[in-house]
């Protein structure tokens, strides 16, 4: 009778060494990477807002945080709530500003969610929904067309000074969205008001 030993279980022979830990750790963030890769590239938005989208998930969109980080002295507050510091998860995923247009898009397609804490973790299980093969499409163009609709008001505010409502970005947001649609022939919907009845 063999001696009880600690077998590890990542392993066919149940040995543990920090090499097979480094590959199996790293196999497991190639796969979380080429997921976000998926969802960022492999979809139907413009070619520069795709971009866009790869430098937000990637911490690399130039806000305030950003900046910072090279050397520029700016102010940190947040142009659209003007509450916090403006940092990349910060604009595009927790600012009160942005968070009603999450919240449009969650209450129009019945989706309960809780907002994770990084744009790459968001993009990560954002293809985590079921549904029909055009609205995976259009679901997939949600998280570029709200970071997108955000950039451009918060940058019309910081070198136009613009001030557009609330109301006036969750409009332009889902005119956006349908375009990108009809652009793509996802659905055979003429009107506006039709396709947000669609989602």
């Amino acid at each position: 009778m063999e001696p009880d030993r600690l077998r590890w279980r990542h392993s066919s022979e149940g040995s543990f060494t920090v090499n097979k830990l480094y590959k199996r750790e790293n196999n497991i963030m190639q796969e979380e990477e080429l997921k976000i890769w998926r969802n960022v590239w492999k979809n139907i938005a413009p070619t520069k807002v795709k971009c866009f989208t790869w430098l937000v998930v990637r911490k690399a969109c130039l806000t305030h945080e950003v900046l910072q980080k090279k050397g520029r002295v700016v102010v940190t507050r947040c142009f659209l709530c003007n509450e916090t510091r403006e940092t990349n998860n910060h604009l595009f995923l927790h600012c009160k500003f942005t968070a009603q247009l999450w919240n449009m898009f969650f209450s129009l397609t019945k989706t309960v969610w809780t907002m994770l804490e990084h744009t790459a973790d968001l993009m990560s299980c954002w293809m985590k929904r079921r549904g029909s093969k055009s609205k995976k499409k259009w679901w997939r163009i949600i998280p570029s067309c709200i970071w997108w609709s955000v950039w451009r008001k918060r940058n019309g505010r910081c070198f136009e000074d613009k001030i557009r409502s609330v109301h006036d970005v969750k409009w332009n947001c889902l005119e956006t969205l349908f375009f990108w649609c009809k652009q793509n022939c996802i659905e055979e919907i003429e009107e506006l008001v039709e396709f947000v009845g669609a989602l």
